[in-house]
């Protein structure tokens, strides 16, 4: 018998918006510039017709480098409806690392802002093929807005099936390496639908300080869109400029991190006579009980959502709910320090090492069953394995659950800080600190912020003279990596403290913090 697909493919998102809300605003900015939903659908329309036309074909991988903009949105949907595999680049990385993850994924198309051009060029020269170079903002003659010129407003007749790969969204090593996570239509669309229950309502103006490149940005941006809710769009977050969003009335919701939601906070001006805030999303740090008690104060009448997942892996995992914040603030303190409970759609366990179900209150890896998950890792096969297997995804995470379902953090099973939101793994910093003369080995460790939740500081070992200074190592840190994760700190050590087995004790480095 033949079989016949019958999925729904996740680029008629935008047809489906333009049908419902054709003359409802799709994308907007705080100066008042906006696309309706129908605008926006001819737009990638257009986009996907000229590319095709231009060589453009299913399975293709294109990546971006830039900031948000309605441009950078529009290319993410044409890629979701002519099947390309988009590979959004974190614009925070540094040239090195940028050279890293393209010359892994090797795209045959690179979308890019002017901020970015020179990067981008040198980036080209290292590349294996022909790779065309675009701009996202006509800063070259070879634009998006050339593609909609040329492009017919036609929708494209390309069939994507569940398990055609439209992503590869890399996130930082253990050990060092980047990783690729391997994306499905199939995941994408689960991710798009487990949003659902913090979705906002036909009408709703939210903002995502969350970049589009990261898995949280596009999923709550596209959400918005499904549900008829306008996104304002704002190349990169400010403080100032999301707290008169709140105040003067634009906003009825919106996604930050903890470390944003004090900035704003502080940039804050008090509540102004037009405010109409309803939703306030966290998550991708966890929030310090003190922090959110304030929050809470400030918007007392707004619903409080706490996202926690594995991202980029295998989306949303559980949700602490807005009933569960006024408990919190009735008398159940405790409640403000889970991540609440596993959302419908995802089978959350907590495993010991050997895949044995651990009882309420023991610490153990949280680990997830859920149609919500990466293919694996790109050219990564053992690693793959360790993250997939006997029916669950293992995300490094560990924690506990209380009787009630209530999941709680324990720490990570891998070495990693969060800094605002933000994934460092300790490896990769550590393999730059011991290619700087000098140094025989290097240690990293996170120290707790007030403003970033946690920060870097390194320890470096030297067994020759002269040590290296600590200017040497700064300069080498920032030539070869992201800003948001250079050290704040360096400590040049004639030994690092190690066990008998040669083991770095780092719970002795962060004693000396």
């Amino acid at each position: 018998m033949t079989t016949t697909s019958t999925s729904w493919p996740l680029g008629h998102l935008f047809a489906h918006a333009a049908r419902r809300w054709p003359d409802r605003a799709c994308w907007t900015t705080v100066d008042g510039r906006s696309r309706t939903f129908a605008e926006v659908d001819e737009r990638i329309d257009r986009i996907c017709d000229a590319l095709t036309a231009r060589g453009a074909r299913k399975g293709d991988r294109v990546a971006l480098l830039d900031t948000d903009s309605f441009a950078y949105a529009e290319l993410l949907g044409a890629c979701f409806k002519l099947g390309l595999t988009y590979v959004p680049v974190n614009y925070r990385l540094a040239p090195f690392e940028i050279e890293n993850v393209l010359g892994r994924a090797r795209p045959g198309w690179f979308f890019v802002g002017e901020r970015y051009l020179e990067t981008a060029r040198k980036v080209l020269g290292t590349l294996p093929g022909e790779v065309r170079l675009w701009s996202l903002d006509g800063c070259l003659d070879d634009d998006v807005e050339t593609l909609v010129a040329e492009g017919r407003p036609v929708p494209p007749e390309v069939r994507v099936e569940d398990d055609d790969v439209l992503g590869i969204m890399f996130t930082s090593g253990t050990t060092g390496l980047p990783k690729g996570v391997v994306q499905s239509a199939r995941m994408l669309k689960t991710m798009l639908w487990m949003g659902g229950e913090t979705a906002a309502r036909p009408g709703a103006v939210r903002y995502t300080a969350s970049p589009i490149f990261h898995i949280a940005g596009w999923a709550i941006v596209f959400n918005q869109v499904a549900h008829g809710a306008t996104s304002l769009i704002h190349p990169q977050f400010e403080p100032d400029v999301v707290a008169r969003a709140i105040s003067s009335g634009l906003l009825t919701g919106c996604f930050l991190v903890p470390t944003m939601i004090q900035q704003v906070m502080e940039a804050d001006g008090g509540p102004g006579p037009g405010e109409r805030l309803d939703t306030l999303l966290y998550g991708s740090a966890p929030m310090p009980p003190s922090l959110l008690r304030r929050a809470l104060e400030r918007w007392p009448s707004v619903d409080f959502y706490n996202l926690f997942g594995a991202g980029t892996e295998s989306g949303l995992q559980t949700l602490l709910r807005p009933d569960d914040h006024r408990r919190a603030l009735a008398g159940e303190e405790h409640l403000l320090a889970s991540a609440g409970q596993p959302i419908l759609g995802v089978d959350l366990r907590i495993l010991d090492d050997e895949g044995r179900p651990c009882p309420p209150g023991v610490v153990g890896n949280i680990a997830a069953r859920t149609d919500c998950v990466m293919d694996g890792y790109l050219d990564m096969a053992d690693l793959t394995t360790t993250a997939l297997h006997d029916g669950y995804f293992w995300g490094g995470d560990r924690g506990w659950m209380d009787e009630r379902g209530y999941l709680f953090l324990g720490g990570r099973s891998r070495d990693m800080i969060i800094r605002g939101g933000e994934n460092i793994y300790v490896a990769e910093v550590e393999q730059v600190l011991t290619d700087v003369p000098g140094v025989a080995d290097a240690a990293v460790v996170g120290r707790p912020d007030e403003t970033w939740g946690e920060v870097v500081v390194a320890f470096v070992e030297h067994r020759e003279q002269p040590a290296p200074t600590v200017e040497a190592l700064e300069q080498m840190c920032r030539a070869r990596l992201a800003s948001y994760k250079v050290p704040v700190e360096y400590h040049v050590l004639v030994e690092l403290p190690r066990n008998p087995t040669g083991k770095v004790r780092k719970n002795e480095l962060v004693a000396r913090l």
